[in-house]
């Protein structure tokens, strides 16, 4: 017979429940497997957006660089706005539920943007995209709800490391079918492998029944739930430091393509396999860092890694504004992997640690929330700096903006190092 083993605690101001799933690891590698596919189904489009923005009419270059930024950004900024109010869901009526809708949208909009001929309708499915996907969020959530609290890091870097092999795998197998079917074609294909990934998820994923707890009714009491973990203590400077690394790595990331159309490139070495290149390099070295960062930020003071990875990132982007290759580039991007393997791994375990048993779906939405916001205005600030001062002047100002960091990751006024709970459930 199957059993949900619970545990009670109390604290000052929350009594919760934790339940620890007995078949928790399955999940965590049926959530994984399908992160994978499911980042190769969205890495169809994404990288690609720039192309599919000149291909509906916008030439200029800077023109091309503010809309892409635009197109990136509403997608974010639409998620981050949206994170808590799922996050507060998942914690009512289950998480199981929130991944699917988010796999199942995902699919549906990805293929309706094959058929777009402009770019308000593109610009507005990018919004609808943030507003109802958001899978890496929802997987998140569901873990953190099943897992034991002491393998945290390992469970959410497994689940990390398969975000990475679809970033790494995505480009790469987007820039080849755009050359061989076509770009909207390619569309059409991520959609259906999400819509696979949703049936998938349907029948494989399990989660624990949603522990009763004491809420306040309607949306006065919605309300209350969404901005509540803003207020948790060690879960602000997780917060604020989430949200400047999104801006920087999403201001820079949105104009790769543009990039790299003015940076040298050996003959064989087409424009799209370049742009597919430059992302999955980045994404190799996360994926093989994050299982093992992941384990350490268990074991040790998660803090430190937060330090180290920032400056990792910070002196990586400074060569990237000053190369004239492109082959140098891509070189510098497994260093930004490294990086960003490390502060994801760090912010995973410092997340759960600020949530209370029961309240990870929000923990969770409000760190969504935040990066998400992140994600949405870096690509708006990053495009404007680029259309002022040029895109290596955006790499150098990232730069600075990252290392500036580093002080709060390791202040302990900012971030309290994570205590296991006593008597917690070991899987």
């Amino acid at each position: 017979m199957t059993r949900v083993t619970v545990r009670e605690t109390t604290s000052a101001d929350n009594r919760t429940v934790e339940a620890a799933h007995p078949r928790w690891q399955r999940t965590v590698q049926a959530i994984a497997g399908t992160q994978v596919a499911i980042l190769i189904g969205f890495n169809f489009s994404f990288p690609f957006l720039p192309l599919l923005i000149q291909e509906i009419g916008v030439t200029d270059r800077a023109e091309l660089s503010l809309w892409t930024g635009a197109m990136v950004g509403a997608s974010g900024l639409a998620m981050g706005l949206v994170s808590p109010i799922w996050g507060v869901l998942a914690d009512r009526f289950g998480r199981k539920p929130m991944l699917v809708r988010s796999i199942a949208a995902g699919s549906i909009l990805l293929s309706i943007q094959a058929a777009v001929t402009n770019v308000w309708q593109l610009a507005t499915l990018r919004v609808l995209n943030g507003v109802f996907t958001g899978t890496q969020t929802a997987a998140s959530m569901l873990i953190a709800g099943i897992v034991p609290r002491d393998r945290t890091g390992f469970a959410l870097g497994l689940l990390n490391t398969s975000v990475q092999i679809g970033n790494l795998a995505g480009p790469i197998i987007g820039g080849i079918a755009i050359a061989t079917i076509g770009l909207r074609e390619s569309f059409l294909v991520g959609g259906v492998i999400l819509a696979i990934c949703t049936i998938v998820t349907v029948v494989m994923v399990e989660d624990v029944p949603v522990a009763p707890r004491e809420r306040g009714r309607g949306l006065r009491g919605v309300a209350s739930d969404m901005v509540t973990p803003f207020g948790w203590t060690g879960l602000r400077g997780v917060l604020l430091v989430g949200t400047a690394v999104q801006i920087v790595s999403s201001g820079t990331v949105a104009l790769i393509a543009i990039y790299l159309q003015d940076l040298a490139r050996p003959s064989w070495l087409s424009l799209e396999l370049t742009i597919g290149l430059s992302l999955a390099v980045g994404a190799l070295a996360a994926a093989i860092a994050m299982p093992f960062l992941g384990s350490y930020a268990d074991r040790h003071d998660p803090r430190v890694l937060f330090a180290v990875s920032l400056a990792v990132i910070g002196v990586a982007l400074v060569p990237q504004a000053l190369v004239s290759s492109a082959v140098v580039f891509i070189l510098m991007r497994a260093l930004i992997g490294l990086g960003l393997a490390g502060t994801t791994s760090s912010i995973a375990v410092l997340t759960r640690s600020a949530a209370p048993a029961g309240g990870e779906g929000r923990a969770f939405g409000a760190l969504a929330a935040a990066q998400n916001f992140g994600w949405g205005i870096g690509p708006v600030l990053g495009a404007s700096l680029a259309a002022i001062a040029g895109i290596p002047a955006l790499y150098l100002g990232a730069a600075l903006i990252v290392l500036a960091l580093v002080p709060i990751a390791i202040s302990r006024s900012w971030l309290a190092r994570p205590v296991e709970p006593q008597g917690a459930i070991r899987g």
